[in-house]
């Protein structure tokens, strides 16, 4: 994906440090200020891309298998995904829902897509041109892709509601929950592959 710059700048001071060999899991630290100027993970640069593949096929399940069961008296209603995008829409909060839609599941796949084709198009030794303008994107999207925000909200909503209704846990959270560490793994992976 990437390979090592002969010549590493430190982003934070500038100052200039020779090559870095680098074994798997180290890291090299600027001279002058001791800012990390390059990693290199654990698993190499294919870590991404499974972890990014894995997180986009939780994604389908996840939107498409039930997220949780409230029942009260006998009265049982089934929440999806995007159950509470469809509420916050016809009550009239549309920015509201539009954002939860977006944060919450848009911008993690989108992202999720454009790390695994950032790294796919490398190792298959293609350098499109638009590589630089896709890595900003990642990086842009990184800020605003949330889904574990997403995850504490229902975890937080179930502690509130548990002595109110009866609530279980379906499958689609699980694998929401799940798309969302792959989603974590991959970004991070991606962040630490040398620059």
């Amino acid at each position: 994906m990437h390979t090592a710059n002969p010549m590493l700048v430190c982003r934070l001071c500038g100052q200039k440090h020779g090559e870095a060999r680098l074994e798997p899991g180290q890291c090299a630290s600027c001279a002058r200020c001791g800012a990390v100027l390059e990693r290199r993970g654990l698993f190499g640069p294919d870590a991404t891309i499974a972890y990014a593949l894995t997180g986009l096929i939780f994604a389908v399940p996840a939107a498409l298998l039930p997220f949780m069961t409230a029942e009260k008296l006998g009265d049982e209603r089934v929440g999806y995904l995007f159950t509470g995008t469809r509420y916050l829409w016809g009550h009239g909060m549309a920015l509201l829902a539009v954002t939860v839609f977006l944060f919450g599941f848009l911008l993690p796949v989108c992202l999720l897509g454009t790390l695994g084709t950032l790294v796919a198009e490398a190792r298959l030794g293609l350098q499109p041109a638009r590589a630089q303008g896709l890595h900003r994107a990642a990086k842009v999207l990184m800020h605003w892709a949330m889904p574990e925000v997403q995850v504490l909200a229902v975890l937080v909503a179930l502690m509130k509601l548990g002595s109110v209704v009866d609530v279980t846990i379906g499958p689609g959270f699980w694998c929401y929950a799940a798309m969302s560490v792959f989603f974590l793994f991959a970004w991070r992976t991606f962040d630490l592959a040398p620059a």
